[in-house]
C-alpha cells in the first residue's frame, strides 16, 4: 500500500477518528501530528457527535448512520460547517441526522445540505398589518406584503413633495380617500379636567383613549364633538355638565356631520373608582365594560401596555370565591396578566394580584419570606 492508499483509506472511518479525539486538547493533537486547522475541525465535531447535547436521540442516530455509510472526516467537515448556519440548533441536529442517514457521493449530501439551509432560512414573516405600541412614545404601523405591493405603496408615498408621514395621511384621509375614523371611545375624564376642556383648555389636558392611544382634550372634541353637530371647543350658552358620576355618550342626527355613535365620556369619582351601574352574572355588560376601560384605558398590571379594548375584564375577586360583577370589583386585563393573577389571596404568591386599594388599582406583588 503507497502513501496514496494510506491516506484515501485513512480518510473513510471518519466517525472512529472522531470518537478517538475524546478528551484531546489542540494542543494534543498537534503534537500528535495533525496541522492546527484540521485540530480544530477535529475538536469541532468531536463536541457535536460526542459532547453534552439536548438532542441526544438525533445524536445516537447520526453517529450510527455516519459509521454505516462510512462517511469520511472530509464529508463530516463539510456537513458541520454548513448545518450551523441553520437557524436554530434544533434544525441544525435534524440536518446533521439527515445528512448522515444519507448515502451518496460527498458533493450530492453537501449540495442537500446547503439548499436545506436555505430552506430553513426562509421567511416565516406571515403577510399583514401589525400595530407596536410605545408607552410615551412614537407607535409604529408596519405592513408586510408581496414585494411589488410595497414597492407600490412606497412609490405612492414619494410621489409627492410633501414629507413621508404627511404623504400617508393625505392619502388615508385626504379628499376623495378614507374616512378619519370617527373616535368611539370611552375616556378616563375628572371632573376637573371637564370644566377645563369646556372652557376651551383642552389643549392642557391629556386623554387616554381604550385602543391604547392619546390625545389632547382639543383634538377629542374636534374629532368627535364636531362630528356630532356640536361647536368647536370652548364655552357655549348652550353647553351643560352635571356634577354625578356617570356614563354618557353623543348621537349624531340627519342633520349633522355625524350619523351614528361617535364617543363616550365617563367622569370618574376621585375616591370610589366608576360609578357601579347594576350587578350582573359572572360576564360584565358591554356598559361595566366600557367603564372598566374608561378607569384602565390599558392593561392595568404595571409595565403592561395592551389597549383595554384588546384586553378583557378581570374579577379583582375572583367570581368562584364569591367576587361579584361589579364596577368596584372589575378592572381592565389582557388575557396573558389575566391568567396569571394570584386569585387565591391565601394561596402561596406565585406572581402577585391586583387589588383596588382607595378607590384605585394598584399591583400587590408576591410577599418572598425575608432572609
Amino acid at each position: 500500500m503507497n502513501a496514496l492508499e494510506t491516506y484515501l483509506t485513512a480518510l473513510a472511518p471518519g466517525m472512529d477518528i472522531i470518537a478517538a479525539c475524546r478528551g484531546l486538547s489542540g494542543v494534543k493533537l498537534m503534537e500528535r501530528g495533525a496541522p492546527d486547522t484540521i485540530a480544530a475541525d477535529l475538536l469541532l465535531l468531536c463536541e457535536s457527535y460526542y459532547g453534552r447535547t439536548a438532542f441526544s436521540r438525533m445524536q445516537r442516530r447520526a453517529i450510527a448512520d455516519a459509521r454505516a455509510n462510512a462517511h469520511s472526516i472530509a464529508l463530516l467537515v463539510g456537513i458541520e460547517r454548513i448545518v450551523n448556519r441553520a437557524p436554530s440548533k434544533k434544525q441544525a441536529w435534524e440536518l446533521r441526522a439527515e445528512c448522515c442517514a444519507m448515502s451518496a457521493e460527498m458533493s450530492t449530501i453537501i449540495t442537500h445540505a446547503r439548499r436545506r439551509v436555505r430552506e430553513m432560512k426562509k421567511s416565516t414573516v406571515s403577510p399583514g398589518v401589525r400595530t407596536y405600541r410605545r408607552p410615551n412614545d412614537y407607535w409604529t404601523l408596519a405592513i408586510t406584503g408581496t414585494s411589488s405591493f410595497i414597492a407600490d405603496l412606497q412609490g405612492a408615498i414619494t410621489a409627492t413633495d410633501k414629507k413621508p408621514l404627511q404623504a400617508v395621511e393625505d392619502i388615508f384621509f385626504g379628499a376623495g380617500s378614507a374616512a378619519r375614523s370617527t373616535v368611539v371611545t370611552n375616556a378616563v375624564v375628572p371632573l376637573e379636567k371637564f370644566i377645563r376642556i369646556r372652557d376651551g383648555h383642552g389643549d392642557d389636558v391629556q386623554l387616554d383613549l381604550t385602543n391604547g392611544a392619546t390625545m389632547s382634550g382639543t383634538e377629542y372634541l374636534r374629532r368627535v364633538l364636531n362630528d356630532a353637530g356640536y361647536s368647536a371647543p370652548g364655552p357655549s350658552p348652550t353647553s351643560s355638565g352635571s356634577g354625578d358620576s356617570g356614563s354618557g355618550h353623543s348621537d349624531g342626527d340627519s342633520s349633522g356631520n355625524g350619523d351614528g355613535e361617535t364617543g363616550y365620556v365617563t367622569l370618574v369619582h376621585p375616591v370610589e373608582g366608576p360609578v357601579n351601574l347594576y350587578r350582573t352574572a359572572r360576564v360584565a355588560t358591554d356598559k361595566q365594560r366600557m367603564m372598566a376601560a374608561a378607569e384602565n384605558p390599558r392593561c392595568a398590571w404595571p409595565g403592561c401596555n395592551q389597549p383595554a379594548d384588546l384586553s378583557q375584564v378581570h374579577h379583582l375577586t375572583a367570581w368562584s370565591r364569591g367576587g361579584e360583577t361589579n364596577m368596584k370589583n372589575l378592572v381592565v386585563c389582557c388575557a396573558y396578566h389575566n391568567g396569571i393573577n394570584d386569585d387565591d389571596p391565601h394561596a402561596p404568591p406565585r406572581r402577585g394580584r391586583l387589588e383596588r386599594v382607595g378607590g384605585r388599582i394598584v399591583w400587590r406583588p408576591p410577599v418572598t419570606p425575608r432572609n
